[in-house]
């Protein structure tokens, strides 16, 4: 199991003696504006119906999350976070030889070890922006039985357009394509945008709660895939997978209307406008460089004496923390990740860059 996604905010409060809450996280990828407003209050309203089970299936869920899409409720799985599903998805699918996008989330490789599936790595460049083309993963993905692509991706904050995905997908029918959208709603309308829409025979594409919203301590996710492939997946689903709270959560979310669109709105705006900010005031530093994202966390390599290491240290005693991402597959150098918050942390967090950075 891994251990390092994010920072362990509960380690670092022990050991500088403070409170979990006194520590700011900006190692975890969360949205800086959740969760959405009433959220808490309406959990706190529904607190009784722990004493309960909860829908075994999640099925009010899933048929609200359908008419998002456009597509049939019984093309959906919920389950308790999508690393559920990335786990049993080398186990449902009998995969022997996988093909990941990387540099990328860590999940992915893991669950192919899990079960004994040879795992190997098609790596986008720096020089690139670490950009990849759709059809370059068409190409390598010949001999592979399933290629994973996390869109937009983790760490990077680069995506491939649905289109070329749709277009890579029905070159390669033989492969079953993973495409992970868990960061999705922070670049686009991810209900019309979703390569859930085309309806794909090779395509199970993943899709997070956890993130957007920011409540990734409910875990609640949903994989939809076309009916020849759920049918496989559903020999492994456990019953009530998804929690009373994290459907209830759900439920407040996917029936709020307007206020939910609002708040996804804001979102975008807000990230797009504080991460051209933040990375402008990024390039104006030296020893350090920001690479373009469609996310709210920003990539960053360090050079001459910085080390990735080090400047993780040194912000974790000032109660900070960051992502060093020198344990990434493909990542060759020293790199560290940022994810936004408030303006004014985001400023502390610049101002600590230019104290400890040589």
């Amino acid at each position: 199991m891994i251990i390092g996604h994010g920072g362990n905010i509960y380690k670092l409060a022990k050991e500088l003696g403070v409170r979990p809450l006194d520590i700011t996280d900006m190692s975890s990828n969360l949205n800086p504006l959740g969760p959405p407003s009433g959220l808490m209050d309406h959990l706190k309203e529904k607190l009784s119906t722990i004493v309960s089970l909860p829908e075994v299936d999640a099925g009010h869920i899933k048929g609200l999350l359908a008419e998002k899409y456009g597509i049939s409720p019984e093309l959906i799985l919920a389950g308790n976070g999508t690393t559920e599903f990335i786990y049993s998805i080398p186990r449902a699918l009998k995969t022997r030889r996988a093909l990941i996008v990387g540099p990328t989330y860590a999940d992915y490789r893991d669950a192919c070890e899990m079960y004994g599936a040879e795992a190997d790595f098609l790596v986008a460049q720096k020089e690139n922006a670490f950009c990849v083309d759709a059809m370059d993963i068409a190409e390598a993905s010949t001999g592979y039985d399933t290629v994973f692509l996390c869109n937009p991706n983790n760490p990077t904050g680069t995506m491939v357009s649905p289109e070329a995905i749709k277009t890579m997908a029905e070159s390669r029918p033989e492969v079953r394509f993973v495409i992970d959208e868990s960061y999705l709603p922070f670049a686009c309308d991810a209900y019309g945008q979703s390569v859930a829409r085309f309806g794909l025979a090779n395509v199970i594409v993943l899709n997070s709660m956890s993130k957007v919203f920011r409540i990734p301590g409910l875990r609640v996710g949903f994989l939809m895939a076309p009916a020849a492939i759920i049918s496989e997946f559903e020999k492994y689903v456990l019953p009530w997978s998804v929690n009373a709270m994290a459907q209830a959560a759900v439920t407040f979310i996917l029936e709020g209307g307007q206020a939910i669109d609002a708040f996804l709105s804001s979102t975008r705006s807000y990230v797009k406008k504080e991460k051209d900010r933040f990375v402008a005031a990024l390039e104006a530093m030296e020893g350090i460089t920001p690479f373009s994202a469609e996310t709210y966390f920003v990539i960053c390599e360090l050079h001459g004496e910085n080390k990735a290491a080090d400047l993780w240290a040194a912000l974790a005693k000032e109660a900070v923390l960051i992502r060093d991402c020198t344990n990434f597959i493909g990542l060759e150098g020293e790199f560290v990740r940022f994810s936004l918050k408030e303006e004014a942390v985001n400023d502390r967090l610049i101002e600590l860059l230019k104290k400890h950075l040589k």
